[in-house]
């Protein structure tokens, strides 16, 4: 009984893991005034490995790893660190022409960005790679196919995003309104192909969630959050791209499942779910 107490706290903290640290740099983010950027690069990459790494020793300890897919479930809990990041910023980006003012502060939120959709490349190429993983042929393309797509449209979005700023100051120098760059620059193909990428990258999360669990790697709570969240995030994207990012009144809170960020934290709590989905390990 102590045992699956201590894991059902273990877990919980683990799913929150990323706020708890993350929170804790957010007076060093470089958003507030005063702050240095370098600073805050240095003390997200000390605190956050130091403290992902430090959780995964605790997991060691108190749970049995399951070798087959050793490494994808670290690779996913290891989204970690980019989330810490990400949340120490503690603002969204600043699409103003102070962007220009600091630049290296978007650049830096995607590149966080980037590092999140390599480990989830990593993680979900070494799954699908894996012999010991049996998968029907049918599942197995679907989910190839998935992620292409919804990896591919990552790396466009990012990239598009990362040279915003570059973007920006082309458009103002040609003599062009500061104030009509961003409908120009995020325009409906744009839009389109964010909506239709979110709609891959939910489709994907919520399938491997579910083959997770047939497999018996999860326990249910995982399939259960995935296929909720993920709903919510293809209903937003129809919506997005139906309003072309004007929601209506009430349905606001659906933009919070577009951002960007979701899809990885939805990865990092089934790395969570594979971390803690073992047999009682004996601790003395």
């Amino acid at each position: 009984m102590a045992y699956r107490i201590t894991k059902f706290f273990v877990t919980v903290f683990l799913n929150i893991f990323p706020f708890l640290v993350g929170t804790t740099i957010t007076k060093y983010s470089p958003y507030i005034e005063g702050n240095s950027f370098y600073d805050y690069v240095w003390i997200w990459s000390v605190i956050s490995i130091v403290a992902a790494g430090a959780c995964l020793l605790l997991i060691k300890y108190l749970f049995s790893y399951r070798e087959d897919i050793f490494y994808t479930k670290v690779f996913l809990f290891l989204l970690a660190v980019p989330i810490i990041g990400i949340v120490g910023l503690a603002s969204a980006p600043d699409l103003t022409i102070n962007m220009l003012q600091h630049p290296e502060r978007e650049h830096f939120r995607y590149i966080l960005l980037f590092l999140a959709a390599a480990l989830f490349g990593f993680s979900f190429l070494l799954f699908l790679s894996n012999k010991m993983i049996k998968l029907t042929t049918t599942v197995r393309w679907l989910m190839v196919v998935l992620f292409v797509f919804a990896f591919g449209e990552f790396l466009y979005e990012f990239t598009h995003h990362y040279l915003y700023p570059e973007a920006m100051k082309s458009w103002i120098d040609k003599g062009n309104k500061v104030e009509d760059f961003g409908k120009t620059y995020d325009n409906i193909v744009v839009i389109g192909i964010g909506a239709i990428g979110r709609i891959f990258q939910f489709t994907l999360i919520a399938l491997f969630s579910f083959v997770l669990y047939q497999l018996k790697k999860v326990n249910i709570w995982s399939p259960v959050i995935s296929f909720l969240f993920c709903c919510l995030g293809i209903v937003s994207a129809f919506t997005v791209f139906l309003t072309q990012m004007n929601l209506p009144k009430g349905f606001e809170f659906l933009f919070l499942f577009f951002i960007p960020g979701i899809p990885f934290l939805l990865f990092y709590w089934i790395g969570v779910a594979l971390l803690t989905t073992s047999r009682r390990k004996q601790v003395t």
